[in-house]
């Protein structure tokens, strides 16, 4: 179906809006020293790609392909290229989120007019599945969206050759998402396409075999899948499943994946695209994969929003009358927008209408000053919050319980998040038992505190003068 001038103007506008949308929440918690180990990791991880290295992680301590197999993080490359940096990767995730509306967008015009199509697009936009992704930093997840609206944009028009593409793009987004790709080849068995359903799903079964027990333990060197302790309880005892799945906080987390849409998705097959991620997320002895929180739903959105559509679609079969069809598919537009603008409450996106929220705080105008003592090719140790603004280099680690760091230099700020450490207090014991060993502060302003590894090069210290103007430091 070709799309008239006016909808694909509207329609880009909702992509660049989103766009700008996702990535804003993302850059300002990353300002604000919020981000987590997992953009230190990752950007450290797309920085050694951009040189054209193994990817290693010197906080795993490994190559992350052998964490988790995403090699489709390679796409980040060329706009890191471009701009290196972790706010390049939050809105180049945020880039890929909102361009997802398009494939959504799409299959909704097959089903209603322009106006309800768009409103429904523009609900799934806001569901906090996507919302929550783009504000806990980056992950392989972020083009996960897009491929998964693809698959089902492509199965609806039967372009094959297209779907064939976007599984295997899903295949190699995270091992996670392999079991999806079984779940539309069994879904195109059932749906009619026997030997191109068997296909799909032999060949993902096939791929999570050789990735789990292949590339993944070969990648870290450990000789096994990291994560399996994760349903260590399920394998171990699986009469337990059923209890396992059904807890109150994992169906609120239902509800709240069917609410904003209605319970519409359930009216429709395509709902059945859920239960592998459903199920790969409530069997996890991890609870951060069952709640609202992270990024974890955002593979779910696509396939809720466009089972919703379809699901609504299948419904106004029964009903009498082209404008009556109209006004109910506008309402419940309507309806979808603005719970998937309220629900579950504290939507990162209505915290940008906040003017204090783009104001930096005293860390934030301190941290240039700070960070800029450290040279690019020293290595580090911080806490995770900061350690995500030092991590293009090398050797990066955390401040861990029971660590000694050994790093060139020792970052902290006393109001940043400590963790891995639990209270600054556990710091601030590091910071005296390195000092007892010799180290020296180099930077005390502010809140933060950098020391250096003694019998360093001149050049990866403050001149003389510069160190002259720090204050000293007080145990």
């Amino acid at each position: 179906m070709g799309l008239r001038r006016h909808e694909v103007v509207r329609l880009v506008v909702a992509v660049l809006a989103f766009a700008a949308i996702y990535s804003l929440v993302g850059i300002l918690r990353h300002r604000d020293f919020n981000s987590s180990v997992d953009l230190a990791i990752f950007n450290q991880g797309v920085w050694l790609l951009s040189r054209l290295e193994a990817p290693f992680s010197s906080i795993k301590g490994y190559n992350i392909f052998g964490d988790h197999f995403h090699p489709v993080i390679a796409l980040f490359v060329p706009f890191y290229r471009l701009a290196p940096g972790p706010e390049t990767l939050i809105a180049v995730q945020g880039l890929f989120f909102s361009a997802s509306i398009v494939p959504v967008y799409l299959f909704l015009r097959r089903r209603f007019s322009a106006t309800p199509a768009l409103l429904l697009a523009l609900g799934y936009a806001l569901f906090w599945g996507l919302q929550r992704a783009a504000l806990y930093d980056v992950h392989e997840f972020a083009f996960a969206p897009l491929l998964v609206a693809t698959a089902i944009l492509a199965l609806d028009t039967r372009r094959f050759g297209l779907l064939w593409i976007a599984c295997v793009l899903l295949m190699l987004t995270k091992e996670d998402l392999i079991p999806l790709v079984t779940g539309i080849g069994g879904y195109v068995f059932l749906t009619g396409d026997r030997r191109l359903g068997a296909a799909l799903a032999a060949v993902s079964l096939m791929a999570l075999v050789v990735v789990l027990r292949v590339v993944i333990p070969y990648m870290s060197g450990l000789g096994h899948y990291g994560y399996t302790n994760t349903y260590n309880e399920v394998l171990q005892q699986p009469w337990l499943i059923p209890a396992t799945i059904v807890t109150p906080e994992k169906m609120r987390t239902v509800g709240l994946w069917l609410a904003p849409f209605l319970l519409l998705p359930l009216r429709s097959p395509l709902v059945l695209l859920v239960l592998p991620l459903a199920l790969e997320r409530f069997l996890s002895g991890t609870d951060s994969h069952w709640g609202t929180s992270f990024h974890y739903s955002a593979p779910l959105a696509p396939i809720l929003a466009m089972s919703a559509g379809d699901g609504l679609a299948r419904l106004l079969r029964g009903v009498a009358g082209d404008q009556k069809r109209e006004r109910i598919a506008l309402a419940a537009g309507i309806v979808i927008l603005t719970l998937s603008a309220i629900l579950p409450g504290r939507q990162p996106a209505w915290r940008l209408f906040a003017f204090d929220r783009y104001v930096p705080g005293a860390i934030e105008r301190g941290a240039p000053q700070a960070l800029s003592v450290i040279p690019p090719d020293a290595s580090v140790a911080a806490p995770a919050a900061i350690a995500a603004h030092l991590s293009m280099r090398h050797q990066i680690v955390l401040i861990e319980p029971g660590s000694t760091p050994a790093s060139e230099f020792i970052v902290v700020h006393r109001d940043v998040n400590p963790w891995p450490l639990q209270h600054y207090s556990a710091v601030q014991a590091i910071l005296d038992d390195r000092l007892d060993n010799g180290y020296e502060p180099v930077f005390e302003k502010d809140g933060w505190t950098i020391l250096r590894r003694p019998g360093l090069p001149a050049s990866q210290s403050l001149r003389r003068d510069d160190r002259a103007k720090q204050p000293r430091h007080t145990r």
